[in-house]
Protein backbone atom coordinates (compact mmCIF):
# COMPACT_ATOMS: atom_id res chain seq x y z
CA UNK A 1 0.00 0.00 0.00
CA UNK A 2 1.11 3.55 -0.71
CA UNK A 3 1.66 5.70 2.35
CA UNK A 4 1.77 9.25 1.06
CA UNK A 5 1.66 12.72 2.59
CA UNK A 6 -1.35 14.92 1.90
CA UNK A 7 -0.71 18.42 0.56
CA UNK A 8 -3.01 21.22 1.71
CA UNK A 9 -3.35 24.79 0.44
CA UNK A 10 -3.08 27.27 3.28
CA UNK A 11 -4.61 29.99 1.11
CA UNK A 12 -7.84 28.03 0.59
CA UNK A 13 -10.32 29.46 3.11
CA UNK A 14 -12.64 26.47 2.82
CA UNK A 15 -11.82 23.71 5.31
CA UNK A 16 -12.57 20.23 4.03
CA UNK A 17 -15.38 18.69 6.07
CA UNK A 18 -15.26 15.24 4.48
CA UNK A 19 -12.09 14.10 6.24
CA UNK A 20 -10.26 14.81 9.50
CA UNK A 21 -6.61 15.25 8.61
CA UNK A 22 -5.52 15.53 12.23
CA UNK A 23 -7.44 12.34 12.94
CA UNK A 24 -5.70 10.59 10.07
CA UNK A 25 -2.33 11.74 11.41
CA UNK A 26 -3.18 10.52 14.89
CA UNK A 27 -4.02 7.05 13.57
CA UNK A 28 -0.97 6.90 11.31
CA UNK A 29 -3.14 6.63 8.20
CA UNK A 30 -0.96 9.26 6.50
CA UNK A 31 2.65 10.24 7.27
CA UNK A 32 2.22 14.01 7.10
CA UNK A 33 0.23 16.98 5.88
CA UNK A 34 2.27 19.54 3.94
CA UNK A 35 1.60 23.22 3.22
CA UNK A 36 3.88 24.29 0.38
CA UNK A 37 5.09 27.91 0.45
CA UNK A 38 3.26 28.69 3.67
CA UNK A 39 5.54 31.71 3.73
CA UNK A 40 7.72 33.07 0.93
CA UNK A 41 11.43 32.45 0.51
CA UNK A 42 12.10 36.19 0.90
CA UNK A 43 10.19 36.12 4.20
CA UNK A 44 12.38 33.24 5.38
CA UNK A 45 15.53 35.16 4.47
CA UNK A 46 14.31 38.27 6.29
CA UNK A 47 13.58 36.23 9.44
CA UNK A 48 17.02 34.63 9.30
CA UNK A 49 18.65 38.05 8.98
CA UNK A 50 16.70 39.24 12.03
CA UNK A 51 17.82 36.23 14.11
CA UNK A 52 21.49 36.78 13.26
CA UNK A 53 21.28 40.57 13.71
CA UNK A 54 19.89 40.09 17.22
CA UNK A 55 22.61 37.52 17.97
CA UNK A 56 20.08 34.80 18.66
CA UNK A 57 21.87 32.72 16.00
CA UNK A 58 25.30 33.01 14.41
CA UNK A 59 26.59 33.08 10.85
CA UNK A 60 27.68 29.53 10.01
CA UNK A 61 30.43 30.91 7.75
CA UNK A 62 32.20 32.39 10.77
CA UNK A 63 33.74 30.91 13.91
CA UNK A 64 31.30 29.62 16.48
CA UNK A 65 31.00 32.01 19.45
CA UNK A 66 31.79 30.25 22.73
CA UNK A 67 28.38 30.88 24.26
CA UNK A 68 26.67 28.96 21.45
CA UNK A 69 28.92 25.97 22.06
CA UNK A 70 28.00 26.13 25.74
CA UNK A 71 24.26 26.37 24.99
CA UNK A 72 24.19 23.58 22.40
CA UNK A 73 21.90 20.60 23.07
CA UNK A 74 23.72 17.27 22.50
CA UNK A 75 22.30 14.95 19.83
CA UNK A 76 19.51 12.73 21.10
CA UNK A 77 19.37 14.07 24.66
CA UNK A 78 16.25 14.67 26.73
CA UNK A 79 15.20 14.43 30.39
CA UNK A 80 12.60 12.16 31.93
CA UNK A 81 10.06 12.97 34.65
CA UNK A 82 11.53 15.19 37.38
CA UNK A 83 15.08 13.97 36.89
CA UNK A 84 17.73 16.47 35.84
CA UNK A 85 19.85 13.67 34.36
CA UNK A 86 20.16 13.81 30.59
CA UNK A 87 19.15 10.62 28.80
CA UNK A 88 19.80 9.60 25.21
CA UNK A 89 17.02 8.60 22.85
CA UNK A 90 19.61 6.78 20.74
CA UNK A 91 23.25 5.84 21.03
CA UNK A 92 25.50 8.54 19.64
CA UNK A 93 29.13 7.71 18.90
CA UNK A 94 29.89 11.06 17.30
CA UNK A 95 31.62 13.83 19.21
CA UNK A 96 31.83 16.21 16.26
CA UNK A 97 32.58 19.71 17.51
CA UNK A 98 30.73 21.22 14.56
CA UNK A 99 27.45 19.56 15.53
CA UNK A 100 25.55 22.29 17.36
CA UNK A 101 21.85 22.76 18.07
CA UNK A 102 20.66 26.14 19.27
CA UNK A 103 17.15 26.54 20.68
CA UNK A 104 15.43 29.92 20.69
CA UNK A 105 12.58 29.15 23.05
CA UNK A 106 11.79 26.71 25.85
CA UNK A 107 12.04 22.96 25.26
CA UNK A 108 9.71 20.90 27.45
CA UNK A 109 11.68 17.79 26.54
CA UNK A 110 14.95 19.27 27.78
CA UNK A 111 13.81 21.76 30.46
CA UNK A 112 10.61 20.17 31.77
CA UNK A 113 12.13 18.24 34.68
CA UNK A 114 11.95 21.45 36.72
CA UNK A 115 8.35 22.57 36.22
CA UNK A 116 8.65 26.02 37.80
CA UNK A 117 11.84 26.82 35.93
CA UNK A 118 10.33 25.65 32.64
CA UNK A 119 7.19 27.78 33.02
CA UNK A 120 9.28 30.83 33.96
CA UNK A 121 11.56 30.28 30.97
CA UNK A 122 8.49 29.80 28.74
CA UNK A 123 7.06 33.16 29.84
CA UNK A 124 10.35 34.82 28.90
CA UNK A 125 10.42 33.04 25.53
CA UNK A 126 6.85 34.06 24.74
CA UNK A 127 7.70 37.66 25.60
CA UNK A 128 10.62 37.48 23.15
CA UNK A 129 8.41 36.08 20.41
CA UNK A 130 5.78 38.79 20.99
CA UNK A 131 7.95 41.36 19.17
CA UNK A 132 10.73 39.35 17.52
CA UNK A 133 9.00 39.42 14.14
CA UNK A 134 7.80 43.05 14.18
CA UNK A 135 7.66 44.27 10.59
CA UNK A 136 8.01 40.69 9.28
CA UNK A 137 5.61 37.84 8.70
CA UNK A 138 5.17 35.90 11.96
CA UNK A 139 6.02 32.23 11.23
CA UNK A 140 4.49 31.09 14.54
CA UNK A 141 1.12 32.57 13.56
CA UNK A 142 1.38 30.82 10.21
CA UNK A 143 2.10 27.50 11.92
CA UNK A 144 -0.93 27.86 14.20
CA UNK A 145 -3.07 28.80 11.19
CA UNK A 146 -1.97 25.64 9.42
CA UNK A 147 -2.80 23.52 12.46
CA UNK A 148 -6.25 25.09 12.70
CA UNK A 149 -6.71 24.20 9.04
CA UNK A 150 -6.28 20.48 9.68
CA UNK A 151 -8.23 20.60 12.97
CA UNK A 152 -11.16 22.90 12.09
CA UNK A 153 -13.46 21.56 14.81
CA UNK A 154 -10.97 22.03 17.65
CA UNK A 155 -9.77 25.02 19.66
CA UNK A 156 -6.07 25.38 18.88
CA UNK A 157 -4.26 27.09 21.75
CA UNK A 158 -0.86 27.35 23.41
CA UNK A 159 -0.61 24.68 26.11
CA UNK A 160 -1.29 25.90 29.62
CA UNK A 161 -1.37 24.65 33.18
CA UNK A 162 -4.48 24.70 35.39
CA UNK A 163 -3.42 28.08 36.83
CA UNK A 164 -3.26 29.60 33.35
CA UNK A 165 0.52 29.71 32.97
CA UNK A 166 1.56 29.05 29.39
CA UNK A 167 4.16 26.75 27.90
CA UNK A 168 6.39 28.11 25.16
CA UNK A 169 4.22 28.83 22.10
CA UNK A 170 6.90 27.52 19.70
CA UNK A 171 10.63 27.09 19.37
CA UNK A 172 13.18 28.00 16.73
CA UNK A 173 15.83 25.31 16.28
CA UNK A 174 19.04 25.79 14.34
CA UNK A 175 21.16 22.76 13.44
CA UNK A 176 24.80 23.28 12.45
CA UNK A 177 27.53 20.92 11.27
CA UNK A 178 25.46 17.92 10.27
CA UNK A 179 23.44 17.74 13.47
CA UNK A 180 21.12 14.77 13.06
CA UNK A 181 18.12 12.99 14.56
CA UNK A 182 18.50 9.21 14.39
CA UNK A 183 15.30 7.10 14.22
CA UNK A 184 13.35 7.93 17.39
CA UNK A 185 9.94 8.94 18.71
CA UNK A 186 8.77 11.85 20.87
CA UNK A 187 6.12 11.60 23.56
CA UNK A 188 5.37 13.51 26.75
CA UNK A 189 3.43 10.46 27.95
CA UNK A 190 5.45 7.48 26.74
CA UNK A 191 9.03 8.75 26.68
CA UNK A 192 9.41 11.76 28.95
CA UNK A 193 6.64 10.72 31.38
CA UNK A 194 5.68 14.28 32.31
CA UNK A 195 2.81 13.28 34.59
CA UNK A 196 2.77 16.67 36.35
CA UNK A 197 1.94 18.63 33.17
CA UNK A 198 -1.46 19.21 31.55
CA UNK A 199 0.01 18.16 28.20
CA UNK A 200 0.20 14.62 29.57
CA UNK A 201 -3.56 14.23 29.18
CA UNK A 202 -3.51 13.93 25.39
CA UNK A 203 -3.54 10.53 23.76
CA UNK A 204 -1.60 11.58 20.66
CA UNK A 205 1.40 13.82 20.14
CA UNK A 206 2.08 15.48 16.81
CA UNK A 207 4.59 18.05 15.62
CA UNK A 208 4.47 21.07 13.35
CA UNK A 209 7.62 22.23 11.53
CA UNK A 210 8.09 25.27 9.30
CA UNK A 211 11.42 25.35 7.46
CA UNK A 212 13.19 28.72 7.46
CA UNK A 213 16.51 27.58 5.98
CA UNK A 214 17.89 24.32 4.59
CA UNK A 215 21.43 23.07 4.62
CA UNK A 216 22.64 21.53 1.38
CA UNK A 217 25.72 19.45 0.56
CA UNK A 218 26.37 18.10 -2.93
CA UNK A 219 22.76 18.78 -3.87
CA UNK A 220 21.36 16.88 -0.87
CA UNK A 221 19.44 18.61 1.91
CA UNK A 222 18.39 17.39 5.36
CA UNK A 223 14.84 16.05 5.16
CA UNK A 224 12.52 14.13 7.45
CA UNK A 225 11.86 10.41 6.97
CA UNK A 226 8.78 9.02 8.75
CA UNK A 227 8.24 5.30 9.24
CA UNK A 228 4.79 3.69 9.42
CA UNK A 229 5.64 2.27 12.81
CA UNK A 230 4.42 3.47 16.18
CA UNK A 231 6.77 3.11 19.11
CA UNK A 232 6.30 -0.04 21.18
CA UNK A 233 8.60 -1.48 23.87
CA UNK A 234 9.81 -4.16 21.44
CA UNK A 235 11.11 -1.43 19.12
CA UNK A 236 13.21 0.36 21.75
CA UNK A 237 16.30 -1.93 21.70
CA UNK A 238 16.64 -1.34 17.97
CA UNK A 239 16.39 2.44 18.45
CA UNK A 240 18.89 2.46 21.30
CA UNK A 241 21.43 0.50 19.25
CA UNK A 242 20.87 2.46 16.02
CA UNK A 243 19.56 -0.71 14.36
CA UNK A 244 16.02 0.37 13.55
CA UNK A 245 16.45 -0.43 9.85
CA UNK A 246 17.02 -4.06 10.80
CA UNK A 247 13.63 -4.06 12.53
CA UNK A 248 12.01 -2.19 9.64
CA UNK A 249 13.37 -4.62 7.05
CA UNK A 250 12.32 -7.64 9.07
CA UNK A 251 8.78 -6.29 9.47
CA UNK A 252 8.52 -4.70 5.99
CA UNK A 253 7.69 -1.27 7.40
CA UNK A 254 6.98 1.44 4.79
CA UNK A 255 8.41 4.94 5.12
CA UNK A 256 7.90 8.33 3.54
CA UNK A 257 10.47 11.04 2.81
CA UNK A 258 9.16 14.55 3.44
CA UNK A 259 11.08 16.77 1.01
CA UNK A 260 10.83 20.45 1.89
CA UNK A 261 11.99 23.86 0.75
CA UNK A 262 12.30 27.01 2.91
CA UNK A 263 8.79 28.28 3.62
CA UNK A 264 7.18 24.82 3.62
CA UNK A 265 5.22 23.71 6.68
CA UNK A 266 4.31 20.16 7.65
CA UNK A 267 2.64 18.23 10.48
CA UNK A 268 3.25 14.61 11.48
CA UNK A 269 2.72 12.16 14.32
CA UNK A 270 5.78 12.03 16.60
CA UNK A 271 4.67 8.63 17.91
CA UNK A 272 5.74 7.24 14.53
CA UNK A 273 9.44 6.50 14.33
CA UNK A 274 11.07 9.37 12.44
CA UNK A 275 14.51 10.73 11.65
CA UNK A 276 16.38 13.64 10.09
CA UNK A 277 19.80 12.76 8.64
CA UNK A 278 22.68 15.12 9.25
CA UNK A 279 23.91 17.11 6.25
CA UNK A 280 27.09 19.06 6.95
CA UNK A 281 26.41 21.88 4.52
CA UNK A 282 27.67 25.44 4.77
CA UNK A 283 24.40 26.85 6.13
CA UNK A 284 22.45 25.80 9.20
CA UNK A 285 19.12 23.97 8.99
CA UNK A 286 16.69 26.25 10.83
CA UNK A 287 13.04 25.51 11.63
CA UNK A 288 10.15 26.86 13.66
CA UNK A 289 8.72 23.88 15.51
CA UNK A 290 6.01 22.88 17.95
CA UNK A 291 4.69 19.78 19.61
CA UNK A 292 0.94 19.25 19.58
CA UNK A 293 -1.37 17.37 21.95
CA UNK A 294 -4.50 15.83 20.43
CA UNK A 295 -7.26 13.48 21.57
CA UNK A 296 -10.34 12.64 19.53
CA UNK A 297 -12.81 13.68 22.25
CA UNK A 298 -10.89 16.65 23.67
CA UNK A 299 -12.22 20.01 22.41
CA UNK A 300 -8.76 21.61 22.67
CA UNK A 301 -5.56 21.01 20.78
CA UNK A 302 -2.53 22.04 22.85
CA UNK A 303 0.61 23.49 21.25
CA UNK A 304 3.97 23.77 22.97
CA UNK A 305 7.70 23.88 22.35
Amino acid sequence: MNWNAVEVDLRDNECSQDRSLIGELSRGDIPATIFRRAIGRADCEAIMERLVERELLFDAKKDVPLRFREESIPEGHYREGKSDKSLQAWRNDSNGERKIRIDIGSSLGYRGSDRESFLKHSAESNQLFDNLFDGLIDPIEVLYKGLQKIAPDKKVCTAKEADGRLYGKAIIRAHYGGYSYAPHFDSVRRREKRTDYQAYRFEHQLAGVLVLQNTVLDGISAQCRIHQCFWEPEVQPYLSDNNFYEYADKNQIPNADIVLEPGDLYFFNTGCIHEVPGVDGEAARVVVATFIGYSDEDPEVFVWS
